[in-house]
């Protein structure tokens, strides 16, 4: 993992780089499946296997949140699967109409956890969605990016992925098929 992606991970996850160099070498020996590890940052000593963490302070959700994140990203990139690894922190952030698609830690789920409880989410070929009619937003992970859509003035009630492309997702709204591009890309907001 070069310094850069080592960098960008750590700021993101508000740790140093010191713990995201041991998360990293702690998973390579398990292929990113496992990880025991014993940093400050990393809430002192704990254990991450994907949908369990176990931290020294077993009750600071907010702390086992962002670091299951960061365990996640990092089993990720040890993975080789899409992640932001050099490719990805060189590509352009999209830009929408009225702000920038972002790319931030995951939250309690993989969601921001002020988002609460999705009315819809599922996953298909390591994309990941949840729909929160709510706050009129859907929100689209691939990798470690989490991507924010304006889903106003529609109502979405169905997920589908073309057969010959496991990137490219659309929806079914109350308005018939609905495409990503065209929805509005937008910063997330608490």
């Amino acid at each position: 993992m070069s310094p850069d992606v080592i960098s960008h991970i750590a700021q993101r996850y508000v740790v140093s780089e010191d713990a995201v160099r041991q998360l990293f070498r702690a998973m390579e020996f398990t292929e990113g499946k496992l990880a025991q590890f014993s940093h400050p940052d990393l809430g002192g000593r704990g254990q991450w296997m994907p949908g369990m963490i176990m931290l020294s302070d077993n009750d600071d959700a907010q702390t086992k949140a962002r670091i299951a994140g960061l365990c996640a990203e990092v089993s990720a990139i040890v993975q080789g699967r899409g992640t932001s690894a050099d490719e990805q922190l060189a590509m352009p952030m999209e830009v929408g109409a009225s702000g920038a698609c972002v790319t931030m830690p995951a939250g309690e789920s993989w969601w921001p956890a002020s988002f609460g409880h999705p009315a819809a989410s599922g996953d298909q070929h390591g994309i990941r969605y949840a729909y929160f009619p709510n706050r009129d937003r859907l929100l689209v992970q691939q990798g470690a990016r989490i991507t924010s859509y304006d889903t106003t003035g529609h109502r979405i009630s169905g997920f589908a992925q073309e057969q010959s492309t496991a990137s490219r997702i659309c929806f079914t709204s109350d308005h018939g098929p609905l495409d990503l591009g065209e929805l509005q890309c937008v910063p997330v907001t608490p």
